[in-house]
C-alpha cells in the first residue's frame, strides 16, 4: 500500500503555506485538525451519490466501458490526459452530470458496493500502482480516496448507528482517515481538481467536522469550480437535520448559492439540490420552493437537455409536491421508460403514473413502498 503518514513534519507544512496556492493552505490547515471522534448517534447515510446518471444514456454507457477498459489494461498516462482534458473542457453528458465526476465514480469502487473486501483491497492495490506510475498526476490519488470513502461505508452499513459493530466503526474511522491521508498528500498536485475538493467533503461530514470548517471548504470549493454543482448538493446534505443543520438551514443555503451563481445555470444548480436531497426516499425533505425547481428544470432542458432520469425525478418530485398536472405532463412524455434509481420498483411507478401522491415517508398509497437502499434511517 501506499505510505499515509500519520503525522506531517513542520517544514512540508511551511512548503505548503508558502506555495500560496488556495488548496494546498487549506490543506495544511486541515492536516493540524485531529478528527473528532465518532459518536454513538452517527448519521447513517453517506455523503457520496449526489449523482445519478441515465446509465440507459448509451454515450454515458460506452464512457464508463471504455474507462474500465484502459483501467484494467494498465493504461495509465492515458487515463490522467483524458482526467485532464475532462477537467479543462468542463463537459457534461446530456442532463448536466459532469464527465469528470462520472470518471472518478466509475473508477472508485470494484464494480459493486456489496462486492468482497478482497475484491476492494485488489481495487485499491491496482489504484495504487497507477499512483507509483504516475507520481505527477492527483488522478489516481483522488480515485483512491473516493475508493477508501466507499469502502468506509461498506464497513459500516446502512443501518442505524447502534446497529454497527465496534469492528465496523474501526475500520470506518480507520478508512476515512486513509482517504484524507491520502487528499492532504495530494493537495498540491490536484490545485486545479474541483473533484478533490469534493472528497474532502466526504472526509468532512464522516468525521464530523463542525458548521465553520465544512462552511470554509464548500467556500473554497464553489469559488474554485461554481458549475461543479456537486458541491452545493454536499452542503446541502451536510445540512439536514439528520446530519449536523437545523430545520430550514438547507432551504436557505440552496436559494443562497443558486442566488450566487444566478440565471439558469443557478436555477439548474437548484433542482440539482431538489434531485439529490428530496429524491428518491428522504424521510426528512426540506421545503424547497416548488416554482424554483420547475425553474430548474426547465433550465436543465435548455442547457443540456434532459435525459430520462432528469423527466422521471421530476415526475416524481411533482407527486410529492402534490402537482399532479406537472407529473401527467411528465408521465406522458416517460412512457413506460420508467427509472429504477427512482421509483426502485415497477409497482412504484405504475402507483404514481395512476395519480398516487407520494408523501414525506417516501410511500405511495396502496402500501407501495418507495425505498432505497442506499438511504438508512436517519439517527434515533
Amino acid at each position: 500500500m501506499l505510505a499515509i503518514p500519520t503525522r506531517m513534519d513542520l517544514g512540508f507544512l511551511m512548503r505548503l503555506i508558502h506555495c500560496g496556492s488556495a488548496i494546498a493552505v487549506i490543506a495544511a490547515a486541515l492536516m493540524l485538525t485531529a478528527c473528532r471522534p465518532l459518536t454513538a448517534t452517527e448519521p447513517a447515510t453517506p455523503a457520496g451519490s449526489v449523482d445519478a446518471p441515465d446509465l440507459s444514456d448509451t454515450r454515458l454507457r460506452d464512457f464508463r466501458v471504455s474507462l474500465l477498459g484502459l483501467f484494467n489494461s494498465g493504461r495509465y498516462a492515458d487515463l490522467d490526459t483524458l482526467a485532464q482534458q475532462l477537467q479543462q473542457q468542463r463537459s457534461r453528458f446530456e442532463g448536466g452530470a459532469w464527465r469528470l465526476h462520472v470518471f472518478f465514480g466509475t473508477l472508485s469502487s470494484p464494480g459493486a458496493a456489496t462486492a468482497t473486501d478482497a475484491a476492494w483491497m485488489a481495487h485499491i492495490a491496482k489504484l495504487e500502482r497507477w499512483a507509483r506510475s504516475s507520481p505527477a498526476s492527483p488522478t489516481p490519488r483522488i480515485a483512491l480516496a473516493q475508493t477508501y470513502l466507499r469502502f468506509a461505508w461498506k464497513a459500516r452499513g446502512h443501518g442505524y448507528s447502534n446497529t454497527v459493530t465496534p469492528e465496523g466503526w474501526a475500520l470506518f474511522r480507520d478508512r476515512v482517515q486513509s482517504a484524507r491521508s491520502t487528499l492532504e498528500q495530494s493537495a498540491v498536485l490536484a490545485e486545479n481538481s474541483p473533484h478533490w475538493y469534493l472528497q474532502m467533503q466526504g472526509v468532512a461530514l464522516d468525521q464530523q467536522w463542525d458548521r465553520a470548517e465544512f462552511d470554509a471548504l464548500a467556500e473554497r470549493a464553489l469559488a474554485h469550480e461554481p458549475g461543479y454543482y456537486y458541491f452545493a448538493v454536499s452542503e446541502s446534505n451536510y445540512l439536514l437535520p439528520k446530519w449536523y443543520g437545523k430545520p430550514g438551514d438547507t432551504e436557505r443555503y440552496a436559494a443562497q448559492v443558486a442566488d450566487r451563481i444566478g440565471g439558469d445555470e443557478g436555477d439548474a444548480v437548484y433542482f440539482q439540490i431538489a434531485a439529490a436531497i428530496n429524491c428518491c426516499n428522504r424521510t426528512q425533505a426540506p421545503r424547497l420552493s416548488w416554482p424554483r425547481v420547475q425553474r430548474g428544470f426547465a433550465a436543465i432542458e435548455s442547457l443540456y437537455r434532459s435525459t430520462n432520469h432528469e423527466r422521471n425525478v421530476m415526475a416524481y418530485l411533482a407527486l410529492r409536491e402534490g402537482d399532479a398536472a406537472t407529473a401527467q405532463q411528465l408521465f406522458s412524455r416517460i412512457g413506460n421508460d420508467w427509472s429504477e434509481s427512482v421509483w426502485k420498483t415497477k409497482a412504484a411507478f405504475d402507483a404514481g403514473r395512476r395519480g398516487k401522491a407520494v408523501g414525506n415517508s417516501g410511500e405511495a398509497p396502496g402500501d407501495v413502498i418507495i425505498q432505497s437502499d442506499a438511504d438508512a434511517p436517519p439517527r434515533e
